[in-house]
């Protein structure tokens, strides 16, 4: 929805539903590999380690996922905001809050190969100071994997439209739009 310089892009609640619903088949299958111990002929995958830590892998990202989709998915205030401010991001489990378009270099685009037969797109906004951004976490758990997005990415801000009522093309259409509108004015037309 936009008004007045102001463009609101909402949560998805059926991709946040069905992020959920996968949520909860990773907490079950886990349960059950902890539960049930099941035996398989192939050696690999009857290793007890590669068991245990597929078994409590699936279960914590499982407990993860239905923790923070189902908080997104009752959140009322809306995934992204774009102004003449800059970007209020809310989408993911590392929102940001305001980030002001004097504070950003440059929008980019960032695919990465999640699976075999999947990849996932991220908007990238590069920080002319990341390090203000990373030193103002105070979850140290945020704090390492901002570090490590930093050191992989170059920023340790990535935007996806997982949960948000858009797709990845036109997310990033607009905030280059906003960004070349803006940035140079820093929020003043």
């Amino acid at each position: 929805m936009t008004t007045d310089n102001k463009t609101n892009i909402p949560f998805s609640k059926t991709k946040l539903t069905k992020l959920l619903f996968f949520s909860i088949l990773f907490l079950a299958g886990g349960l059950w590999m902890i539960i049930t111990n099941p035996q398989t002929s192939n050696p690999v995958f009857n290793n007890p380690v590669i068991k245990a830590i597929a078994a409590y892998g699936a279960t914590i990202m499982g407990l993860l996922g239905i923790y923070f989709f189902a908080g997104k998915l009752f959140n009322k205030a809306p995934g992204l905001i774009l102004s003449e401010e800059g970007i209020y991001d809310n989408s993911g489990a590392l929102s940001f809050g305001l980030i002001p378009w004097s504070d950003i270099s440059q929008i980019s685009e960032r695919t990465i190969q999640a699976s075999i037969a999947s990849k996932q797109h991220f908007v990238t906004i590069a920080l002319l100071d990341p390090d203000k951004y990373i030193s103002a976490e105070t979850n140290l758990l945020k704090k390492k994997i901002l570090k490590a997005n930093a050191k992989s990415y170059g920023t340790p801000i990535n935007i996806s439209t997982n949960g948000l009522k858009t797709n990845h093309k036109d997310l990033l259409n607009l905030v280059n739009d906003y960004f070349e509108k803006y940035k140079q004015t820093g929020g003043k037309e």
